[in-house]
């Protein structure tokens, strides 16, 4: 069995999953729910090993790479789930690139899905500390509120790092944001004169090298996460416009209509492309993080411009919110927003190109 096909059949699994664990109805009713996850969802992925999905064999984990998890991600953007994901991805390859004891630990939590895992970018402006203590704030935390581990970045005597911080630890506040994007949300984490913890200071070998691979996998999973929403919203307005019926005739026959979803469909195939491409470059190639950053930024402004469009071609019911296609706008919204503005992104796209 090839490993095409073992990832083709993984991704199949993942939707099937996800089909009939969180459908449209659960989807819609969950964004007037005030939970900052869905504990009862995430659990039952835990269960199934997607927790596991690219720690190291050596630690318990499945140990597979980028492209698997590319897969995931695109089933979770499809299905609109309200689940940690991404930080459990990032944590993964963190946690594992430092030989600490601590940090092993930490990954049998993140593993068996007990740890659910905030991390702040890369490029974050870091918590200053003296390696003991820490005080000051990580702003914008993706899935912070949600979280029972915090991995923020830090300085220690004019040097990168981070540091794992349990949310419930004493001196540790997180304010959450009010995002239009229900189901993943955003905090700013305030500490104050926090413990560090024996074992919980990372300070990864690999530097630089560690930032770009932590970026490109996370640049890889949001472009994924958008080709899926993008498929999924393409899809149901087709399946609407094949009922919907205006001046006696189904929408759907309209031949302007046919041919906006026809270029959607068409943008899609190309952004199928670049995701896989980019997914399955090795970590280790010097184009790699290029690939990542150029992907997520074209990815999710196309998948943007498609839900936008897909709540047109739904007419009036596509505001409202008894109907999914607001969901994927949202979500891709804030796809675009996340690691990045296109705007930053491309600018940083250039200057890589200009170095080579």
């Amino acid at each position: 069995m090839s490993d095409e096909f073992d990832l083709d059949v993984l991704a199949e699994s993942f939707s099937e999953f996800l089909e009939g664990e969180w459908p449209k109805e659960k989807a819609i009713a969950y964004e007037r729910s005030d939970q900052s996850y869905d504990a009862d969802l995430w659990s039952a992925m835990a269960g199934l090993g997607w927790t596991a999905l690219t720690a190291p064999e050596a630690e318990g984990g499945l140990g597979l790479g980028t492209a698997a998890a590319a897969h995931l991600h695109a089933a979770l953007g499809a299905a609109v789930t309200p689940t940690p994901m991404l930080g459990t991805l990032l944590a993964t390859t963190l946690l594992g690139a430092t030989g600490a004891e601590g940090a092993r630990g930490l990954l049998a939590g993140i593993i068996d899905g007990s740890l659910r895992v905030a991390v702040a970018e890369p490029n974050a402006v870091p918590v200053q500390t003296d390696g003991k203590t820490i005080s000051g704030t990580a702003r914008d935390l993706l899935d912070a509120p949600g979280a029972n581990l915090l991995l923020v970045r830090i300085a220690l005597a004019g040097q990168p790092g981070w540091v794992a911080i349990d949310a419930d630890a004493p001196g540790v506040s997180i304010h959450r944001y009010t995002l239009a994007d229900t189901t993943r949300s955003l905090g700013d984490v305030t500490l104050d004169n926090v413990q560090i913890g024996e074992g919980r200071l990372i300070r990864p070998t690999a530097g630089a090298a560690l930032d770009d691979l932590l970026t490109r996998q996370a640049c890889v999973a949001i472009a994924a996460d958008s080709l899926g929403g993008g498929e999924a919203v393409l899809k149901i307005t087709i399946e609407y416009m094949k009922v919907r019926e205006q001046f006696g005739r189904l929408i759907g026959s309209f031949q302007a209509l046919k041919h906006r979803v026809a270029d959607h469909h068409a943008a899609l195939v190309g952004a199928r492309e670049l995701v896989l491409n980019a997914a399955t470059i090795p970590d280790d190639d010097d184009g790699a993080l290029l690939a990542a950053l150029s992907t997520k930024a074209h990815v999710a402004a196309v998948t943007a411009d498609i839900a936008r469009d897909c709540i047109q071609l739904h007419g009036g019911v596509g505001f409202t919110s008894e109907f999914s296609p607001h969901l994927y706008l949202k979500r891709a919204k804030l796809n675009e927003a996340l690691y990045g503005t296109r705007t930053a992104i491309l600018d940083r796209v250039a200057d890589m190109l200009e170095a080579a």
